[in-house]
Formats: structure tokens, sequence, C-alpha cells
């Protein structure tokens, strides 16, 4: 990315195209053509969440998961996963359903992971899928 493109995405950002600051948080997350910066990539991603980006919501939960950018939260990674697996995310589901497998900030509920894992599988999304059957089977035993 040339520094004209970084700050053209910079200003559309700030203007609040939801669009723009998912991309921005993607690339300061993982220092393409920006040096990284978890932090400001913790305050777009949050951005975006908050106009409905789902897959921003899923990354903001990654974020509060293991305290990039902020200190972890589970509860709030959870509330993320959640949100973005209500609105189809798959991989949102695989985690919603680890949560529920493992007792992660909710009671452990098995039926109610692997109901999860399913949901997930249903999306046909490849990585999620291939994840969610490993973890339905482990459950299954």
């Amino acid at each position: 990315m040339t520094e004209q493109e970084f700050k053209q995405l910079e200003t559309l950002a700030a203007q609040g195209d939801r669009e723009t600051q998912f991309r921005l948080a993607v690339a300061y997350t993982y220092g393409d053509g920006v040096k990284d910066d978890n932090d400001k990539a913790f305050e777009l991603y949050t951005l975006a969440a908050k106009q409905g980006h789902i897959e921003a919501q899923y990354n903001l939960g990654i974020c509060y998961h293991y305290g990039f950018g902020t200190k972890p939260n589970a509860e709030a990674a959870f509330k993320c996963y959640i949100s973005a697996a209500e609105h189809g995310f798959a991989k949102g589901m695989v985690l919603t359903g680890m949560f529920y497998e493992h007792g992660l900030h909710v009671e452990q509920n098995h039926p109610e992971a692997a109901r999860w894992y399913r949901k997930a599988i249903e999306t046909g999304e490849p990585e999620a899928v291939e994840r969610a059957k490993q973890l339905l089977e482990d459950i299954s035993q």
C-alpha cells in the first residue's frame, strides 16, 4: 500500500466508512503496509463493529480474547463472538461453540456447543467447517 493510498483510507475511515475502518484495522493488525499497532487496530475494529460490520465484530472478539490492544476480557470476547455467530459468521459460530464446550465465561454446555458447531458446518465455509467437524467429533466421544 502506498502512502497516498494509506492516507485516502485514513480519510475514509475518519469519515465513518465501516469497510475502510475494518480494512485499516486488518492492516494495523498484520503490519500490512503500516507498522503493526494493536491499539490502533482495536480502535478501528471497535468503530466498524459498532456500525454493524460482522467480521470486525469477530476480530474485536479476538482482541478481547487475547488482549490485543486492550486487556483480556472473556465476557466482552464472548459477546463479540456470539454477535458475529448470530449474524451468520462461521468462525464466530466455532468460537461460540468453544466457549460453551469449555465453559469459558458461560456455563459449560456440550449440547449448545454442538449446536453452534453444526451451524458452522452448515455455512460451508471451508476453514470453519473443518474445525467445527473436528470439535464436534471430540465432544461426541
